[in-house]
């Protein structure tokens, strides 16, 4: 064998030394990027699906605050306007026209109101409980605070319906004491718990924005 043959063969064996390293070099680097991009996809699918899950959780919890705090401010004018019309319209009938009947009733409306107003809250009190699914520690005190001054409400307005039954023939011989009365009335609603409670609605409504990260 002439020195050309075995320079040829080596060349030729090197050649393929140098097509055989580079074909494995390229195969390990394609698998090692195929590796990477199931990775990268599967690591991606996985954001993409806690991105989406925490956002139904905040639209879910942002719904559910709404509704809530609608909720307080819906049952708190349909409560007023309840005892104002309830009873307002029976004392007006009665001082216009004294009569038993009136009387009877203006009574019967009177009760009628109390066990409205007493179910309503109780019913209100039930559909607060439902927060206690989404809401953190600091806005389920607040909520606490507020049904607790609340009901200190309406059980004074109870009392004051009450009073105002049982002294519905007072009426008559001293309209004045009786307007006197519900101007006291008037003037207690709109303040001492009243004011709390609009204090405490205030207090809820900045939680409920903290929580849902809301500036």
């Amino acid at each position: 064998m002439d020195l050309a043959t075995i320079t040829a063969s080596g060349l030729l064996a090197l050649l393929i030394n140098v097509i055989g390293a580079f074909w494995i070099k390229e195969r390990l680097r394609q698998s090692i990027k195929y590796e990477y991009d199931q990775d990268l996809a599967k690591l991606k699918s996985h954001l993409d699906f806690e991105l989406d899950k925490k956002k139904r959780l905040y639209e879910g919890k942002l719904a559910q605050y709404k509704k809530y705090f609608a909720l307080m401010d819906s049952y708190s004018l349909e409560q007023r306007r309840a005892l104002m019309d309830g009873f307002q319209e029976g004392i007006f009938k009665i001082l216009e026209n004294p009569s038993t009947e009136n009387t009877i009733e203006y009574i019967k409306k009177t009760l009628s109101l109390q066990n409205d107003i007493s179910d309503k809250f109780l019913m209100f009190k039930n559909e607060m409980n439902g927060l206690r699914l989404e809401a953190g520690e600091p806005l389920l005190e607040l909520i606490e605070s507020y049904v607790s001054a609340l009901e200190k409400v309406q059980e004074r307005t109870v009392s004051f319906l009450n009073w105002m039954n049982q002294s519905a023939t007072t009426f008559l011989a001293q309209p004045d004491a009786a307007q006197q009365k519900v101007q006291e009335f008037m003037q207690e609603e709109a303040s001492g718990e009243a004011q709390e409670l609009i204090g405490l609605q205030e207090q809820i409504f900045r939680e409920m924005r903290r929580e849902l990260g809301i500036v």
